[in-house]
């Protein structure tokens, strides 16, 4: 089963959200993230979170629809996406996708990309997806992504522990094969895709992926 949880962050090309939410089965929308699914038409199985930043005409116009809530209160040890997300992990899904957890404010965006290690911790596939960004994480028990891009489209590398080792990479313009990158090195930015399809594979460590386009 493939979720889509849908958060509070900066949405502005719907049709291309709108896209990837047909193809999921099972829609979380978490907090004030309801106004964009209004703008889409769509209906989530449940709204999560403290529901400060909800404005009341979206509450009550999903309430209507008979729509689930889950109210938490404002002062917790989670964020409102990370209880999304252990919501979705409930379900036994095999893919949580991620929209809307990328805005202005940097610490709710990191936070929200490393929720990602939540999910390979229980060997469940996630990603983050904006217009112009997907990010994986890969670790020695999911290890393996492969890519579709263009010549418009980068894939870039970026260590999350000390080292990652047994780095192979396919279908690139820099390719490496058992390579070891360190933590604080920048030598896995902007990569270029040479085939249609590319591939990332790694023996340790913990690995930040991004197909990124300008």
């Amino acid at each position: 089963m493939k979720c889509t949880i849908v958060a509070n962050g900066n949405i502005l090309n719907y049709s291309y959200y709108s896209k990837i939410i047909e193809n999921t089965d099972y829609i979380i929308c978490v907090d004030g993230g309801a106004k964009h699914l209004v703008r889409m038409n769509i209906t989530p199985r449940v709204i999560i979170g403290d529901l400060d930043s909800i404005d009341e005409k979206t509450k009550k116009f999903f309430l209507k629809k008979k729509v689930e809530f889950l109210k938490f209160p404002r002062n917790k040890n989670a964020t409102d996406t990370e209880l999304a997300l252990d919501f979705a992990m409930s379900l036994n899904p095999s893919e949580v996708v991620l929209l809307g957890v990328i805005g202005n404010r940097m610490d709710h965006s990191i936070g929200n990309i490393t929720l990602l290690k939540k999910l390979l911790d229980k060997g469940i596939k996630g990603r983050v997806i904006n217009e112009n960004n997907e990010i994986y994480i890969l670790n020695s028990r999911i290890n393996e992504l492969s890519l579709t891009g263009g010549e418009k489209d980068y894939i870039s590398l970026i260590p999350l522990s000390y080292k990652v080792k047994g780095i192979n990479l396919e279908g690139l313009k820099y390719p490496l094969i058992d390579a070891e990158i360190p933590l604080g090195s920048s030598i896995g930015i902007s990569n270029e895709f040479i085939k249609n399809r590319a591939k990332v594979r790694i023996k340790e460590g913990l690995l930040l992926v991004m197909k990124t386009r300008d």
